[in-house]
C-alpha cells in the first residue's frame, strides 16, 4: 500500500469542491466518488465511455492523484484505507448503536485524560509558538478536524499547513528546512506506519500523535505522544480518529488561547 492511498478521498473531494464541472478532472472525480462502492469492478473502458474521455487523460488524472495508473487507484480502495466506511460496519438497531457509541466515546475520553495529560498539551503549545513553519500530516479520516484547528490557529496569528493528500508530490514539504516542525496525526497508527519512510526523508523536527505503540514508529520522530494506554491498531469505528483527535485539539486550542 502507498501513502497516497490515505489521502485519496481528500484529493477527489478537493477536485469536486472546486466546482469546475467543465473540467475532465471534475468529471472523473465525480464518477469515481459516485461509484466508489463498486470501484473494483469498474473497467477503464467503462470510464472512457461514461466520461467521454481517453485512456491517456485517465492516466494523467491518476498520476495527478499519486498513482501510476487506474488499476493501482482501484486497488487502493480497501477497508484499511477507509476504516469508517459504512459498508464495513455491523448493522445494528439505532438505539443499540447509540448506546454503544456513547459508551465507547466516554471510555475514550477517560483514556485520553489519563494519558494525554496537561504536560503533553503544554508541550504542543510550545511547539506551535515557535517562529518556524509547521505542517500537520494526516489521512482522510482526521483531515477535517485538523483543518478546523488550522483555522483556529489563524486567530492566534499562527499560519500552519495541513497536508492530507498527494503527500509524495507536495511542494510545501519539499521546501521545509531542518528547523521547521512536522506533526503527524495518526490515531490508529496506520497512516504513521505507511508514511514512516517518507517522514524519515523529510527535513525538520518531527513529532507523532498516535494511539499505536508499535516501537518501530519511534525511528522517524523526536517524540511520540500517545493518546491511549492501549495500542490502537484497529479503530474500525474511528472513535479515536473522529472524536478523540477533535477532543485533544479542542483542549489544545483552549490552552493556546490562554
Amino acid at each position: 500500500m502507498e501513502i497516497n492511498n490515505l489521502g485519496l478521498l481528500n484529493s477527489l473531494s478537493l477536485i469536486v469542491n472546486a466546482g469546475k464541472s467543465d473540467n475532465i478532472e471534475y468529471v472523473l472525480a465525480q464518477y469515481i466518488l459516485k461509484n466508489l462502492y463498486r470501484i473494483s469492478s469498474i473497467s477503464i473502458s467503462e470510464i472512457t465511455e461514461e466520461c467521454f474521455t481517453s485512456i491517456s487523460a485517465i492516466r494523467r488524472f491518476c498520476e495527478q492523484l499519486g498513482y501510476d495508473n487506474f488499476s493501482k487507484l482501484k486497488s487502493s480502495v480497501t477497508k484499511l484505507v477507509f476504516p469508517s466506511n459504512l459498508r464495513y460496519r455491523d448493522i445494528e438497531e439505532y438505539s443499540n448503536y447509540q448506546s454503544h457509541i456513547k459508551s465507547l466515546i466516554n471510555d475514550m475520553i477517560i483514556d485520553i485524560d489519563e494519558h494525554f495529560n496537561f504536560e503533553k498539551i503544554s508541550f504542543l503549545c510550545q511547539l506551535l509558538h515557535r517562529d518556524v513553519n509547521i505542517v500537520f500530516l494526516c489521512a482522510n479520516n482526521t483531515s477535517g478536524t485538523i483543518a478546523k484547528f488550522q483555522q483556529e490557529l489563524m486567530f492566534a496569528s499562527k499560519v500552519t499547513h495541513v497536508i492530507s493528500n498527494s503527500f509524495t508530490k507536495n511542494n510545501v514539504l519539499k521546501s521545509y528546512n531542518a528547523e521547521d516542525i512536522i506533526i503527524t496525526v495518526s490515531a490508529s497508527g496506520k497512516f504513521a506506519e505507511l508514511s514512516l519512510e517518507f517522514v524519515k526523508s523529510l527535513k525538520g523536527h518531527k513529532f507523532l500523535i498516535t494511539g499505536n505503540r508499535d516501537q518501530s514508529l519511534k525511528s522517524a520522530y523526536e517524540d511520540v505522544l500517545y493518546i491511549s494506554k492501549n495500542s490502537i491498531s484497529n479503530d474500525y469505528l474511528s472513535i479515536y480518529g473522529k472524536y478523540g483527535i477533535t477532543y485533544i485539539l479542542d483542549l489544545l486550542s483552549m490552552q493556546l488561547d490562554d
